[in-house]
C-alpha cells in the first residue's frame, strides 16, 4: 500500500507540475525497483493511457482519478507479477487511503471494462502510430513530415536504452583500467568505445564520489570530440550547466574553458562537478550568452543550446508533457541567438560547435542553415541529426561551423 502512495504522491507532483524531471524521478529511485518502474512506466504510456481514458470515459475525471487510472492501467498492462484482480484493488485501496473512496465504484467499473474489452487503435496511421509508440500526435506528424513514414516509425517504435553511460576521469585512471575496476566489482558492463553502459547501482558509488568516472552520455562525448581542441587552446562554453561536456573537453587537451550560464546556482553546480573530476582549467562566468559582449579570442565556442530535449525523451519521459507546439518557435528563436552571438567570440579560423539533444529541424538544419544565411563569413564544416538507436545512442544533432582566416 505505501509504495501505491508513493507512486501516486511522485506522479502528482510531475503532472501538477511541482516537481520536474529528475528531481522527481530521483524520488522515485530512492523508494525502490517497483516504485520506479510504475512512475517511469506511466510517465512512458501517458500518451497511450490518455487515449485508454478518452475511449473508457465520457466526461474526463478529476486529475486525482486520472492518475489513479493511469497507475491501474500500467499495473494491468506490464506488471505481469501482479494477478489483475489485485493491480485493481490496489488503485481501490490506494484511492480509499487518499481520502477518494467516493470514487471507488467509478475506478473499478473503468478498470473492468478494460480488462474485458481493451480498446480499439484509431484507424489514421499517424493517430495509430502515436497511440502505440506512446508519443503526442503533434511530435509524431513532425517526424512523418520531416523523416518519412518508414523511419519515423523505426526509431519512434524502438525499445528505450535504459543503461546508464559512464566514462573514466583522465586526470585519475584509463578506459582500461575503469573496466577493470567494474570487472572486479562484478558490474556488467558493455564497452562502448569511448566508456561502458552499466546498469547503475550502489557498487559504483565510491569510484563515481572519488572521481574515478562519471555519467555522461555517448551522444554528448561525441559531440566533445568534434570540437577538436588542442593544447594551449581557449573554449567557451556558452550553456554549460551541470558542466558535463566543458569537464570533458578539459580532459581532452591542455587548454582553459570559460564555463557560463545565466543562474548563479548552475554555475555552482559546474564548479561543484569539477572539483569532484579534480578539473582545475575551468574559469566560470554567470551571463545571459545571447547578449552578453565576448571577445573574439576563442579557438572554439561550444553551443549546446537549450533545446525541446526530444532526443532524450525516451530516457526522460516527463519531457512529453512539458513540450507544446507552440514551445519550438520561441526556442529556435533563442536558439539562433545564441548562436549568433557566438559568432562575435571565436576567432578568425576558429570554429562554433553547435548541438542540441533533440530531433526537429526547426531547432537544429533550420537554425544553422539560418545563421549561415546571414553570417557569410562563416563555413559548415559538418553536420548530422543522429536518432535513437536502441542501443545507447540518443536524438541529438551536432554541426561545426568554421569562421573564415
Amino acid at each position: 500500500m505505501k509504495d501505491d502512495l508513493y507512486i501516486y504522491d511522485i506522479l502528482s507532483d510531475i503532472y501538477k507540475g511541482e516537481s520536474y524531471g529528475e528531481r522527481a524521478l530521483n524520488r522515485s529511485r530512492a523508494k525502490g525497483a517497483f516504485v520506479t518502474r510504475a512512475v517511469y512506466g506511466v510517465l512512458e504510456r501517458d500518451t497511450h493511457y490518455e487515449y485508454v481514458i478518452g475511449k473508457l470515459v465520457q466526461k474526463r475525471p478529476k486529475p486525482y482519478a486520472v492518475i489513479l487510472l493511469k497507475m491501474g492501467f500500467y499495473m494491468l498492462d506490464y506488471m505481469d507479477s501482479v494477478p489483475d484482480y489485485a493491480a485493481v484493488n490496489r488503485i481501490l485501496d490506494c484511492a480509499q487511503e487518499l481520502g477518494k473512496g467516493a470514487i471507488k465504484g467509478f475506478l473499478n467499473a473503468v478498470f473492468q471494462r478494460y480488462i474485458k474489452d481493451g480498446v480499439k487503435l484509431p484507424k489514421s496511421p499517424a493517430e495509430k502510430l502515436s497511440v502505440t509508440a506512446s508519443v503526442p500526435l503533434w511530435i509524431v506528424n513532425k517526424y512523418i513530415s520531416q523523416y518519412g513514414w518508414e523511419r519515423a516509425e523505426e526509431f519512434l517504435l524502438k525499445e528505450p536504452f535504459t543503461r546508464q553511460h559512464i566514462r573514466y576521469n583522465a586526470r585519475k585512471t584509463t578506459h582500461e583500467q575503469l573496466g577493470e575496476m567494474l570487472q572486479s566489482l562484478g558490474v556488467e558492463h558493455i564497452d562502448s568505445g569511448l566508456g561502458y553502459f552499466v546498469d547503475w547501482g550502489e557498487k559504483l558509488y565510491p569510484m563515481f564520489n572519488k572521481g574515478y568516472m562519471t555519467i555522461q552520455s555517448l551522444t554528448s562525448m561525441k559531440c566533445c570530440l568534434k570540437a577538436g581542441v588542442s593544447d594551449g587552446g581557449r573554449v567557451l562554453d556558452m550553456c554549460s550547466a551541470p558542466g558535463g561536456k566543458a569537464i570533458y573537453l578539459s580532459e581532452l587537451a591542455n587548454i582553459k574553458v570559460t564555463c557560463c550560464d545565466v543562474h548563479e546556482h548552475r554555475v555552482e553546480l559546474i564548479k561543484s562537478y569539477a572539483e569532484r573530476m579534480g578539473a582545475d582549467n575551468l574559469e566560470y562566468k554567470v551571463c545571459d550568452c545571447a547578449s552578453e559582449p565576448f571577445k573574439a579570442v576563442y579557438d572554439v565556442v561550444l553551443c549546446d543550446v537549450p533545446c525541446s530535449g526530444l532526443g532524450v525523451a525516451f530516457s526522460k519521459p516527463d519531457i512529453y508533457l512539458r513540450r507544446k507546439k507552440e514551445d519550438i518557435t520561441a526556442l529556435s528563436q533563442k536558439q539562433f541567438s545564441i548562436l549568433s552571438n557566438a559568432a562575435n567570440a571565436v576567432k578568425c579560423g576558429g570554429k562554433i560547435v553547435y548541438s542540441t539533444c533533440t530531433t526537429l529541424k526547426e531547432e537544429n538544419f533550420d537554425v544553422v542553415s539560418e545563421f549561415l544565411r546571414t553570417h557569410v563569413n562563416f563555413d559548415l564544416e559538418y553536420s548530422n541529426q543522429y536518432l535513437p538507436d536502441g542501443k545507447g545512442e540518443e536524438g541529438f544533432y551536432v554541426a561545426v561551423i568554421r569562421r573564415k582566416a
